[in-house]
């Protein structure tokens, strides 16, 4: 019997959460013309660097490419930017940045920009310090 009763509280729970979860995203990012449009200045800044859109939702935007996956979600108050990938000298890369709703979009686009300059110059480094350079044929 009490097993019914958690069951049913743990249920209200999910929904009242989920509840929550929809009029937020609908105050702060359905109004303002969906995930497309809300946050089209780093879409279109991925797009650019050769991402095409796969899906999008109310919350949810999932960019990719040949070797990389970029997931944009609103998870109220913020927007999660994460990237999933494979470099081939770095092997697979994953970063996942938590921007506040609000926050500007040139600003999130300036730090991953900072973030792949970072990768690059530890690339760079991988290379110049290649520990197996003797074995190279000439």
């Amino acid at each position: 019997m009490w097993w019914i009763v958690g069951i049913v509280i743990v249920a209200f729970v999910i929904y009242r959460i989920r509840k929550s979860h929809t009029e937020r995203v609908t105050a702060e990012v359905s109004r303002f013309g969906g995930m497309l449009e809300k946050y089209k200045t780093i879409v279109d800044y991925l797009k650019d660097s050769g991402t095409a859109i796969q899906k999008v939702t109310k919350d949810s935007v999932v960019l990719a490419s040949r070797s990389m996956t970029w997931y944009l979600d609103y998870v109220s108050p913020n927007l999660e930017v994460q990237m999933k990938g494979f470099l081939p000298i770095l092997g697979n890369v994953s970063k996942r940045w938590v921007f506040p709703s609000g926050y500007p979009q040139e600003k999130m686009i300036e730090e991953i920009n900072n973030y792949a300059e970072w990768q690059l110059r530890k690339m760079q480094k991988l290379a110049e310090n290649n520990p197996y350079e003797h074995l190279r044929e000439e």
